[in-house]
């Protein structure tokens, strides 16, 4: 595989010394191009990439990317590009362009490859690329993905699935959804009044973990349903670590090509699925007089609720993403929070007369790209200043997770291996009640994986903020990894 930033290659002199223009190298194989629907009022457009990574193009850039035929000099783009465009655009600008952007993602067919037939919109049938790099702001998101069942045996169940997404059958389950929600809250209200988590046994402890577990396959299977219910594929489903703990997924990010409407249908298909089993547990209950089933329905709707953590790459960010029509949410939560830090700065730094900090460049840049969601509407742009108020508090509320709660789970952690060795140990002997046992052994597992979690997203976010790299001025993009 060639290196990207080695893709193009300099051409040689000419008998009289002179350099002729350059030839530039035509789109690997396996790419696509397409319009993106997305909520700002010029039309933007997407490439994705052979290894799921998906960036998003403004017009003038998708128009350059599309004249790479592998035919044409660096002179001919610029003229053709120039008249697409409505704006002269010369011959260095598209060198610097396909050397500083282009090249370094590793889409620029070395020389020699065969020929391939292009398909409708630029894609074509295989293809490779360069590794996927991390986004900015991959440790929000999945980490270490680890696919556990392939998309091929995942297929036939996704297709059948599927149907269930018809309107003939959607309402008449929504409204069931609703009506079991309405009876299992009204049976716990006596219980919530009166909570004590010591008053719920034990087996039904185990009942509302083990559900919840079970259920996660079926909530990704509704992602996955959903995809495909509107015509777009979808990957592996496996596990991956998100912040404290380890989170399923199945990888969409072929949904990027649908409609934002039909985005959001798949991004709120796992809950859809997920509430389904709510409507089994509240009729177990009924059927059965078992109120205490009902317990698995509020663990069911807080998971469900967790997934609105406007923090992290959940199933929440991705609708609000769609909704709004703003990628990368949580890059333009900090161009915002960063424009208005740098806003205020240099408002005091006028008012206090100190010039020299007024007149900081980088504060300068810094505010001035409170002005890149001009494209959006206003609904968008107050959909967002929402997100980041959202954000902001999540944020506060982990940060301070981790500078009081986990330096004492740090200190107490002997204690704790030790409490769960007795423990068990006495269980086995018959000295001790198993269910203390069961509680001190799950105890130290939660503390153990959310420690490990902990440690390596530490160390992703450390890495990634020293890798992150800002593109150079030029046309617009943005990119994006895999859905999951």
């Amino acid at each position: 595989m060639t290196d990207g930033s080695r893709a193009v290659q300099p051409a040689e002199a000419s008998a009289d010394g002179a350099q002729p223009e350059r030839v530039v190298p035509r789109l690997l194989p396996g790419l696509h191009l397409g319009e993106l629907d997305s909520g700002a009022t010029e039309q933007a457009y997407l490439l994705t990439l052979p290894d799921g990574r998906n960036f998003q193009l403004a017009g003038a850039l998708y128009h350059l990317t599309c004249l790479l035929d592998g035919e044409r000099d660096t002179v001919e783009i610029a003229a053709a590009l120039s008249q697409r465009i409505g704006r002269r655009v010369t011959a260095e600008e598209v060198e610097t362009i396909v050397d500083r952007k282009l090249a370094p993602l590793g889409i620029l067919a070395p020389r020699g490859l065969p020929e391939l037939a292009l398909g409708s919109g630029l894609e074509m049938g295989f293809g490779f690329g360069a590794p996927p790099a991390p986004a900015p702001d991959a440790a929000l998101g999945i980490l270490g993905r680890l696919p556990l069942v392939p998309a091929r045996f995942f297929e036939p169940v996704a297709e059948t699935a599927k149907q269930l997404y018809r309107p003939a059958l959607a309402v008449p389950i929504l409204l069931a959804i609703a009506a079991a929600h309405v009876y299992a809250y009204h049976e716990l209200a006596p219980y919530l009044a009166n909570f004590n988590p010591m008053s719920v046994p034990l087996a039904v402890w185990l009942l509302v973990l083990l559900a919840v577990q079970v259920i996660i396959p079926w909530h990704e299977l509704g992602h996955a349903a959903a995809a495909r219910s509107f015509g777009a594929q979808h990957g592996p489903m496996g596990v991956g670590l998100m912040g404290f703990g380890i989170v399923a997924y199945v990888d969409v990010g072929d949904v990027w090509r649908l409609p934002r409407r039909q985005r959001l249908v798949v991004d709120l298909g796992g809950v859809y699925f997920q509430s389904m089993t709510i409507v089994l547990f509240a009729l177990w209950a009924w059927v059965a007089a078992q109120p205490m089933v009902l317990w698995v329905v509020l663990a069911m709707d807080f998971a469900m609720l967790m997934n609105l953590n406007p923090l992290f790459k959940l199933d929440g960010y991705w609708a609000v993403s769609d909704a709004t029509g703003i990628p990368n949410l949580h890059q333009r939560v900090g161009q915002q929070l960063g424009s208005f830090a740098a806003a205020r700065i240099l408002d005091l730094a006028r008012l206090l007369h100190v010039r020299r900090l007024s007149q900081e460049p980088r504060l300068v840049a810094a505010a001035s790209n409170g002005g890149a969601l001009d494209a959006f509407g206003g609904g968008a742009r107050l959909a967002l200043a929402l997100y980041s108020v959202l954000f902001v508090l999540s944020a506060a509320y982990f940060l301070m997770l981790l500078v009081f709660i986990v330096p004492m789970m740090i200190l107490s952690y002997p204690l704790i291996v030790v409490q769960a060795v007795l423990a068990v140990a006495a269980a086995v002997g018959g000295n001790s009640d198993a269910g203390f046992a069961v509680m001190a052994l799950l105890q130290w597992v939660f503390v153990t994986a959310l420690l490990a979690n902990l440690a390596v997203a530490a160390v992703l976010l450390i890495r990634a903020a020293r890798n992150r790299n800002r593109p150079p001025p030029g046309f617009a993009m943005g990119g994006w990894g895999a859905r999951g």
